[in-house]
């Protein structure tokens, strides 16, 4: 098999895992494979079934403030990097209201769901991915997001 279908696959396995865990957890998430996304169906019916539903995820919290920290927490705790760009193969995550999408006016970020608290993550192709979920809960934990 292809390096890249093995990678694609490994992507998107991370996302669908982390935004699981996530949600067990009570937290904001948005990812087209869980079955509350609104375009769930329809990525059901677009998407290849061998590479899942992609390895870009969203964690809301807050505020920016909180955002901050808990990237810069999970950085510190080798959960991925803080980034604006999102091209890489480790966990890389960045908060787009205050960087690639900061042109946006404020209230047309709030109509369109862009809130400030708002972290995308491009998930890694981490084989360990169950120690990286327990390093993110550990971060979330001692910053009393959860």
């Amino acid at each position: 098999m292809h390096t890249l279908h093995i990678r694609l696959r490994q992507h998107s396995k991370n996302a669908m895992f982390l935004a699981e865990r996530l949600k067990e957890l009570n937290l904001k998430v948005i990812y087209p494979g869980l079955p509350e996304h609104p375009q769930h169906q329809l990525m059901k019916r677009i998407m290849s079934n061998e590479f899942g539903f992609g390895g870009m995820m969203v964690l809301v919290v807050d505020s920016n403030k909180t955002a901050n920290r808990l990237m810069k927490k999970m950085q510190l705790e080798q959960v991925g990097y803080l980034a604006v760009s999102l091209g890489y193969f480790k966990t890389l995550f960045s908060c787009s209201g205050k960087s690639t999408s900061s042109e946006i006016p404020e209230d047309v970020q709030k109509k369109i769901g862009l809130s400030e608290g708002l972290i995308r993550f491009s998930v890694g192709l981490d084989n360990h991915i169950e120690n990286t979920f327990s390093r993110m809960k550990r971060c979330l934990k001692e910053l009393k997001i959860i």
